[in-house]
């Protein structure tokens, strides 16, 4: 497997902090990602990658490492720019709760989240978290600042 940079960076970082993750293989990164475009149909796959309609959003700045937090004990998916080195990758952190502290140990990077179910979309750049789907509640419940 031909390793790209940002899934490296979670591979090394996740060995790092002991934070279970997998990356899952290309044929069904490609099939989990159509299956959210299908879902969700976001605007932005590359660039500031951006969800669109129907959508809440957070600001980055005081939620970006903390709003994993609040979602449930599951594993959950990761992808990232799909023009980018890692397209068609997706990296599964084994407890969506630890995906704040994943990224608060590595270099800056932009990308959606999501579960096996595809019940949400996440997408994080580098100015806001937009929700959508069943994690628009419990990240929204809470006063953000």
């Amino acid at each position: 497997m031909n390793i790209k940079p940002n899934t490296q960076e979670l591979i090394q970082v996740s060995t790092d902090l002991g934070i279970a993750i997998d990356v899952i293989d290309e044929n069904e990164s490609k099939q989990f990602i159509k299956r959210v475009i299908d879902t969700y149909n976001p605007t932005k796959m590359t660039g500031h990658l951006s969800i669109g309609e129907d959508t809440e959003t957070i600001p980055l700045e005081g939620n970006e490492f903390s709003y994993s937090t609040y979602l449930k004990r599951e594993p959950a998916y990761l992808f990232f720019d799909q023009e980018g080195r890692d397209r068609n990758t997706v990296v599964v952190v084994k407890d969506a709760k630890m995906i704040g502290k994943l990224m608060e140990n590595s270099y800056g990077m932009e990308y959606f989240v999501s579960n096996e179910t595809t019940d949400f979309l996440i997408a994080v750049n580098w100015y806001v978290i937009e929700i959508a789907g069943s994690a628009i509640e419990p990240l929204t419940k809470e006063p953000k600042s």
